[in-house]
């Protein structure tokens, strides 16, 4: 008899039942449960410069001035990139006046996005997405969180 499954029902017991107890580290054991990814996909036809702005707490200070911005680079017409963070590193993350650049430099700035905060709109383990679309006054961005459009 195969003890594998012994150790899988041990572990499917145990690891729980840290979680519950309060082990703070616990969370470390599956990557999963502490990590928030962060999605960028530009589907527009031109180069997008997402302006990413995050803080690793969520208090009103910092949702007036995040602490942070993402170093995202310009992303080309198709492109995507994802981001991971450990959970307490992002407590409120949002696209501050994302810029589309056009024909000959000129640019197109889409709204700020609302600003998700950790607990209220996304929690650890969740999957942010910011989806730039639209070409030149059509500019915006959609915001979704595991698949569920927030913005």
């Amino acid at each position: 008899m195969s003890r594998r499954p012994n150790l899988l029902l041990t572990l499917l017991v145990t690891l729980p039942a840290f979680l519950l107890a309060g082990c703070p580290e616990a969370g470390r054991f599956i990557p999963a449960l502490n990590t928030v990814w962060v999605d960028l996909v530009n589907d527009t036809s031109f180069p997008v410069d997402p302006n990413i702005k995050f803080d690793d707490d969520s208090d009103w200070l910092a949702s007036l001035v995040p602490a942070e911005s993402l170093d995202t680079g310009l992303l080309e017409s198709g492109q995507s990139v994802e981001f991971d963070f450990d959970c307490d590193e992002l407590g409120l993350i949002l696209s501050d006046e994302a810029e589309q650049i056009a024909f000959f430099f000129l640019s197109y700035f889409a709204d700020d996005t609302r600003t998700l905060k950790r607990g209220d709109e996304y929690d650890c383990g969740d999957v942010i997405e910011f989806r730039f679309v639209g070409d030149a006054e059509d500019f915006g961005v959609i915001v979704s969180v595991n698949g569920r459009v927030v913005d």
